[in-house]
């Protein structure tokens, strides 16, 4: 018995030593490729956590703890992740779930967007594993094309969610090409904007409490059309173009009908095919004092385009009236000529003010600071 307990020990031992060095050696190369960011003066990046194929991230406070989705079938959590520069122990808490890519938190309830519908989960301070769902929405339609939703509470207290259109062109049917609200027991559902092609981020200004999406423009009609969007919601209900139009009001090559009038153009345009996918606003104190209420966004990269764009995070300048007046990159080096090592999806604040990006690519998550804060 004492033989075959050292036996077990030593190959245990022999197991965590090798799994720290295959750590060690990943964290090594991954900050040796965040040197080729290139970001502005005073403001570093570096690796926060690894997190297989991250994708949206929702800070659950009264938890100590942070939830990020995916596009498989699991949801991790990390532990008192505010308490270090770099996370603690990375946790699998579900393996059978439908593209939990939404995910958010109302204080008390994790909510997890899947592709077939929306589920809430009450969560404890004493997490150890997920509790059994409680669906609270089943009609979102069951499509894998733009399966992936976006998740979040706004200003109102009510949840938002983006549920892409299945194609590049074509008649959308039921919530497909919109984004909706609804009561946190599911109930109360409303249509906050249509002619949505695919948003797969949003968030609302501090100063205006008004909602802007990112919307992903058609594939298949060249390089450089449809612009990819930033929109505004300034009322209930909006139509915002698609499928008659994309970025910069090029025609989609939609057949059928004519598009509703006041249809609402774009805020802002990106460059076709960038892939814009999560926006937040920024309110803390560590940047410079003339980030404040402005937007990132992350660019998560073309796929199809002759020669690769994106790849990035935008920065959205806005004014004291709440309006997007312009765009600059803010930091770029995940393509490298015609090859990318990174794919940018989500971003959100920590308490301190320093900025979370996920990365679902090399799967892992940054970390962006300024100055000598660590």
């Amino acid at each position: 018995m004492t033989i075959r307990y050292f036996i077990i020990a030593a190959i245990l031992f022999v197991a965590g030593v090798f799994a720290s060095n295959q750590s060690a050696h990943a964290k090594s190369r991954i900050d040796k490729l965040l040197q080729t960011i290139k970001i502005p003066p005073g403001f570093s990046i570096s690796l926060f956590a690894e997190v297989p194929g991250a994708r949206s991230m929702v800070m659950a406070d009264p938890l100590k703890a942070m939830f990020v989705g995916s596009r498989g079938s699991t949801i991790y959590m990390i532990r008192d992740y505010d308490k270090k520069a770099v996370a603690g122990k990375v946790e699998r808490l579900s393996g059978s779930l439908n593209v939990p890519n939404g995910i958010a938190f109302d204080g008390k309830s994790l909510y997890v967007a899947e592709q077939h519908r929306i589920a809430k989960w009450p969560l404890s301070g004493r997490l150890t594993s997920l509790p059994p769902l409680d669906p609270i929405m089943e009609e979102l339609p069951d499509r894998s094309w733009h399966g992936w939703r976006y998740a979040a509470f706004g200003p109102d207290g009510k949840l938002y969610v983006s549920v892409g259109a299945p194609c590049n062109v074509c008649t959308v049917r039921g919530y497909e090409g919109t984004i909706i609200r609804l009561g946190r027991d599911g109930g109360n559902i409303e249509v906050v904007a249509r002619g949505v092609r695919n948003s797969v981020g949003f968030d609302w200004h501090p100063k205006t409490k008004e909602l802007f999406f990112t919307d992903n423009g058609s594939d298949g009609m060249g390089d450089d059309i449809p612009a990819d969007e930033l929109n505004n919601v300034t009322k209930t209900g909006q139509f915002f173009g698609f499928p008659y139009y994309g970025g910069g009001w090029s025609r989609t090559g939609h057949g059928g009908g004519n598009p509703p009038a006041n249809s609402v153009p774009p805020v802002i345009e990106f460059q076709a095919h960038t892939a814009n996918l999560g926006i937040h606003f920024y309110t803390g104190t560590m940047f410079p004092t003339e980030y404040k209420n402005d937007a990132f966004v992350a660019q998560h990269g073309s796929w199809n385009r002759s020669s690769k764009v994106g790849y990035r995070i935008m920065r959205i300048r806005f004014n004291d009236k709440g309006q997007a007046i312009g765009k600059e990159v803010f930091a770029e080096g995940w393509l490298i000529g015609e090859s990318a090592w990174g794919r940018p999806v989500d971003i959100k604040m920590m308490k301190d003010g320093s900025l979370l990006v996920s990365d679902d690519s090399l799967g892992v998550i940054y970390r962006i600071t300024y100055g000598d804060k660590k």
